[in-house]
């Protein structure tokens, strides 16, 4: 079991950059996170279509599974050293840490 997970709910910085924003994301960003020491596996989701009430604040979510404590990992995230992209609307980008109530 994860000691941690991530999550990041993240937009294309425009809807015509939705299809380069996940070209980046897929290819070079989880590769980046992937590599970073803790990181065990990466998912990523879109929001389905149709089926959410209202207007939800993000299109995308990224879970990052950790198999160590997160602090190390956030440190990493928040270094600087990851490739960053215009296609990402990096104001919108919402980070939580989640650590299982239930380690069984």
């Amino acid at each position: 079991m994860a000691k941690a997970i991530i999550a990041v709910y993240s937009n294309p910085s425009s809807p015509e950059l939705e299809d380069e924003f996940n070209t980046w994301y897929d290819q070079v960003h989880l590769k980046e996170l992937l590599a970073v020491p803790g990181v065990t596996k990466a998912t990523r989701y879109r929001l389905a279509d149709g089926v959410n009430p209202g207007t939800p604040e993000h299109r995308y979510l990224a879970l990052y599974e950790l198999d160590t404590e997160p602090g190390a990992v956030l440190a990493e995230l928040g270094s600087g050293r990851l490739a960053s992209s215009d296609t990402l609307d990096a104001a919108s980008v919402r980070l939580a840490c989640w650590v299982p109530i239930n380690p069984g």
